[in-house]
């Protein structure tokens, strides 16, 4: 299919031929995503909570850290600051290998008839499979921790769902854009790095002055991570970060929809 015809095809039929192909193969992409993790950890008797072991340090070292120079108490810093390094794992891993994923497949992409929506899925997957093993963090903070935990933390769920649903566009955007720009890979993860200190994740935006509130209240990762953080401790998100994060969902399979009808046809060229 050359890319003047596709391109000449409507975007809601594109969008619904890229659906059809990441559904038609879900249940192989999941089996692949678990046989990497357990590939991954052959052998080891902990296996992928080696992941897990490595966050709790990590929460507990940075928590330590932040109440120092933020002169606060650790064991009050600690829950908010522990569920955005769990969150901001999944977002910025989705992004970081989102913008590989099919430079790393390149050989199947050439070398089967096997759809994007295997690949993307395959990555996908395997990164909520892994950030599953955390919630393990959040139940040890339920118990030692004054964790305020009602029927408000049920609307993490659908939070946790908008987030799975943004990885679907994130993932197969970035991997076409970047394989066509090679260059890009490098300037996303980056970008990725420089915004975990201007993103609220170990320092509360409550803190920041107003004339310094761009700073929150223009970073998408802010909404991303209040949509599940707040309800997981007990506090109901602003309407204004459901508002937000659901117009950023739709903008971005629009986004997705457009890159996939210009760069899918020459992707085999591409890797």
């Amino acid at each position: 299919m050359s890319s003047n015809h596709v391109s000449s095809v409507p975007l809601v039929d594109i969008f619904r031929h890229y659906s059809k192909g990441f559904l038609t193969n879900v249940f192989t992409s999941f089996y692949w995503s678990h046989m990497d993790v357990r590939c991954r950890y052959r052998r080891s008797i902990i296996g992928p909570f080696w992941e897990t072991i490595n966050m709790l340090v990590m929460i507990m070292g940075m928590s330590f850290v932040s109440s120092a120079i933020f002169g606060v108490k650790m064991m009050g810093i600690l829950p908010y600051l522990g569920l955005g390094i769990i969150f901001w794992s999944v977002i910025s891993t989705s992004i970081n290998e989102g913008s590989g994923c099919f430079i790393g497949n390149s050989d199947l992409i050439k070398n089967s008839n096997l759809g994007i929506g295997n690949f993307v899925g395959r990555t996908v997957f395997r990164i909520y499979i892994t950030a599953a093993h955390h919630t393990l963090i959040y139940v040890i903070g339920l118990i030692f921790l004054d964790i305020n935990i009602n029927m408000i933390t049920l609307l993490a769920i659908p939070g946790i769902l908008l987030l799975f649903l943004n990885s679907l566009w994130v993932v197969p955007t970035l991997a076409l854009i970047c394989a066509r720009y090679r260059d890009l890979e490098m300037i996303v993860k980056n970008l990725v790095m420089l915004s975990f200190f201007v993103t609220p994740i170990f320092w509360n935006s409550d803190v920041v002055r107003s004339n310094r509130r761009f700073i929150v209240d223009y970073n998408p990762f802010y909404y991303y991570l209040e949509i599940i953080r707040a309800p997981l401790l007990g506090e109901i998100p602003d309407l204004k970060v459901y508002i937000v994060v659901t117009f950023l969902t739709l903008f971005g399979y629009l986004l997705l929809t457009v890159t996939y009808s210009r760069m899918r046809p020459n992707l085999a060229f591409y890797v």
